[in-house]
């Protein structure tokens, strides 16, 4: 716990994106992908417990190690430069190198040895420089490569795992959308030849699919069925727990894709009351379409209080009272309508030659379509947009009560009944925003800003995305909150939304994020296989609901497997805001319409008042002139 809680005056924090995703990289001239047997199974070895690698099939790992070139250094000659941004992973070869930092040795790595795995992520800057130190051999990959054989890979094999399910008969009544879900749930398991995979009379618990190799069915030791790539098996088991009525053996080596009747049920539910749904659809007369997907939510009820339209205001009309924040592309600044003195606005100016440098261009685009159609009570609105030569404006609501990263770092802690309310208000908000198939991204203290009643906004839809397909592939979001499912570059969904609330909670409670570390790469070492450790003091309920929405396997999160939003909000940590059939008190409808008095009121004396956000710099310093390039990319905006 001590790193833990040595992050109680941590700084706020950025978030990351992997910035520039289309397009190709194109290897130096002479640079060799020729690789021996011996030459890649010591690659695969330098690679097996890297954190962007241990989590890779076997499949897509070897087209990775095979897309690696070569490349020869001499001594003295520096391959990483300190502050440089990176965007290739290296392996040594042979040689030795020094890592140096602000101009010190601090490590020497040797043959046999990586390094640079970052740089596969996002494009962060270097924190350190490597440099030969004697006559030596990488061999390399750039982020492009890696992300476009990753991408590639997953989707092919999701896409086989899906036709696959298409030929199991038990299945065929489910949706195109159950289908897709149980795709991404199947589980690798392989046996050796010889390898009896459940034996007649054993209770059945999973099905099974070919991916390859060949499996012989035997029933009282007669030989009576042969499956090769692509067969099924053991697919009662998701129905019955009845014995097994055969044997399934290995006849070769071979590699099943599994699912147990659990995780099915967990899921999509049980499958025998899914097929029941849908022939009552049909015998009630349905028009034969699809049933509605598993864990799909309906639109919520309309904003209790919506916000009035405004009558469109030129910008020229912007008068600035200070600055709310600054960052890295911009800032935000309270202003007020020269015309209404009564009507103020938060004014975000994001700077278009920061946006093209660091290829956010999509990102920001998207930001402006999310936010144009969402109207909710816990989510920041968008009135109008504005540009000129050199930036893009967004005219807000203004929220004067600060951020709760800031209510966190002045009470350190806060109390379940504190974290409850308002974990409580960004369940509703994430809820209505999913409806959309909008994803956020980037939950955090920093992006929470408190009202003046003291409830939650959302703010910063930078990340936020529609995702119509049901899976996106761009690594952004804040790298404590990151998902395990973007860490490894194999897509991802509405659940990323569940595990950065249950961060969040896991924050709010503790004060620091349960895999901070002041490296960035043992984070993600932590995210992807470290287990949360839990202070004495939180409750079994603050703790059984954090696990839920942790879980590293999205298709088991809550949230995310059968009975969505609706489960999380009835977990014993939120009995507060369950319904009480005595006197009819709906908490979350409670919650929703802004009648729970919270426990924390923010200051404000009015609404020119910038008191509750840190001191920042009343005027821009300036913006760097943006060169158009022609693409039009910001025409819509």
């Amino acid at each position: 716990m001590e790193d833990l809680m040595a992050t109680k005056d941590h700084h706020k924090r950025g978030a990351v994106s992997e910035g520039l995703t289309s397009g190709t990289y194109t290897r130096p001239a002479g640079a060799t992908t020729t690789k021996d047997q011996a030459t890649t199974d010591k690659i695969l070895k330098a690679v097996q417990y890297n954190v962007l690698f241990t989590n890779l099939d076997a499949d897509i790992k070897a087209k990775v190690v095979a897309e690696m070139h070569s490349d020869n250094l001499s001594v003295g000659q520096t391959c990483i430069k300190q502050g440089d941004s990176g965007d290739m992973f290296y392996v040594i070869a042979s040689g030795e190198f020094d890592i140096s930092v602000d101009g010190k040795v601090v490590a020497t790595y040797k043959d046999g040895q990586c390094f640079g795995e970052l740089a596969l992520m996002y494009n962060a800057p270097r924190a350190a420089t490597v440099s030969a130190s004697k006559v030596s051999q990488v061999w390399m990959i750039h982020r492009l490569t890696y992300r476009k054989i990753v991408k590639a890979e997953f989707n092919k094999n999701l896409d086989q795992n899906h036709a696959f399910l298409m030929k199991v008969d038990m299945l065929k009544g489910l949706s195109g959308d159950q289908k897709q879900s149980l795709a991404e749930a199947l589980e690798r398991v392989e046996y050796k030849a010889g390898d009896v995979i459940f034996e007649q009379g054993s209770v059945g618990l999973s099905m099974y699919i070919v991916r390859s190799g060949k499996i012989v069915i035997y029933k009282d030791g007669i030989n009576v069925m042969e499956l090769g790539d692509g067969g099924c098996f053991g697919e009662r088991a998701l129905v019955t727990k009845e014995p097994r009525a055969a044997t399934a053996k290995a006849e070769t080596a071979v590699e099943l894709l599994q699912i147990d009747k659990s995780t099915f049920d967990m899921l999509l539910g049980p499958l025998n009351s899914i097929l029941n749904t849908i022939v009552q659809s049909y015998d009630a007369g349905s028009s034969g379409g699809s049933p509605r997907a598993s864990g799909e939510i309906k639109k919520p009820e309309a904003v209790a209080e919506a916000h009035a339209t405004i009558e469109k205001i030129p910008f020229e009309n912007l008068e600035i009272i200070g600055t709310l924040g600054n960052g890295s592309f911009g800032h935000v600044q309270l202003v007020k309508n020269k015309l209404n003195q009564d009507q103020t606005f938060a004014l975000k100016a994001v700077s278009k030659a920061q946006i093209v440098e660091t290829g956010q261009q999509g990102h920001i685009m998207s930001e402006k379509n999310v936010m144009a159609q969402l109207n909710h009570p816990f989510l920041i609105r968008l009135y109008q947009t504005y540009k000129d030569k050199d930036r893009l404006y967004f005219l807000l609501e203004p929220v004067l009560g600060g951020e709760l990263f800031t209510l966190l770092k002045e009470h350190e802690v806060f109390t379940e009944e504190q974290a409850r309310f308002y974990a409580g208000c960004v369940i509703l908000a994430f809820e209505y925003m999913h409806s959309f198939d909008i994803v956020y991204r980037d939950l955090k203290p920093e992006n929470l800003l408190i009202d003046s009643d003291g409830y939650i906004k959302i703010t910063d839809f930078g990340f936020a995305k529609k995702i119509d397909s049901g899976r996106t592939w761009t690594l952004c979001g804040t790298p404590d909150y990151l998902a395990p499912e973007i860490v490894a570059g194999r897509g991802h969904g509405k659940g990323v939304d569940w595990w950065t609330l249950g961060i969040l909670i896991y924050e709010m409670l503790c004060s620091a994020p349960p895999f901070y570390d002041k490296d960035q790469l043992k984070t993600y070492q932590k995210i992807m296989g470290g287990e949360v450790i839990f202070p004495a003091y939180f409750s079994q309920f603050a703790i059984s609901l954090i696990k839920k929405l942790l879980y590293r396997k999205a298709t088991r999160r809550l949230g995310v497997v059968k009975g969505g939003a609706s489960l999380i909000k009835k977990h014993k940590w939120f009995r507060e805001f369950h319904l009480d059939k005595e006197s009819g008190k709906d908490g979350w409808k409670q919650l929703f319409n802004r009648q729970i008095k919270p426990t924390i009121i923010p200051k404000i004396a009015s609404k020119f008042d910038l008191s509750n956000f840190e001191e920042a710099f009343d005027e821009d310093e300036g913006c760097e002139p943006y060169q158009d390039d022609g693409s039009e990319w910001d025409k819509d905006f």
